[in-house]
């Protein structure tokens, strides 16, 4: 896998630039961390033209709380993605298996081609294809 380099970090997040994607580690957190990472992330992706993108999800106690990456998603659709744009989704804690299920769905409405992984490595080699 790349090498990280910090571009935003807080309490249950962490934004990182990789040589080939942008990566966030997202939660554990209280909603309005979680909510406020999915927004920096996105935020970050359309200011660098990013390409490719990942997420890797923890959570810990109400999983509802990472439902805000399938509306920043939607928002990031309408503001336009650059062709190509992929983004892959890690569920680190089983309880985001489905919420981000929900935020595939949502990502293949807007024309995102999105794709829920087991593991880093998959999603890196995925990314990388």
């Amino acid at each position: 896998m790349d090498t990280l380099t910090p571009l935003r970090h807080a309490e249950g997040c962490a934004i990182d630039q990789a040589e080939r994607y942008i990566r966030a580690a997202v939660g554990p957190g209280l909603a309005v961390e979680v909510q406020e990472c999915y927004r920096g992330f996105i935020t970050e992706c359309l200011q660098r033209g990013c390409t490719r993108a990942l997420i890797v999800g923890r959570a810990r106690g109400d999983a509802f709380y990472h439902l805000a990456l399938r509306d920043a998603l939607r928002a990031m659709a309408v503001h336009g993605v650059p062709g190509g744009f992929r983004i892959a989704l890690v569920a680190e804690t089983p309880e985001l298996i489905a919420v981000y299920d929900a935020a595939l769905l949502e990502a293949e409405r807007c024309g995102i081609e999105a794709k829920r992984l087991h593991s880093e490595v998959e999603a890196d080699l995925w990314l990388g294809s």
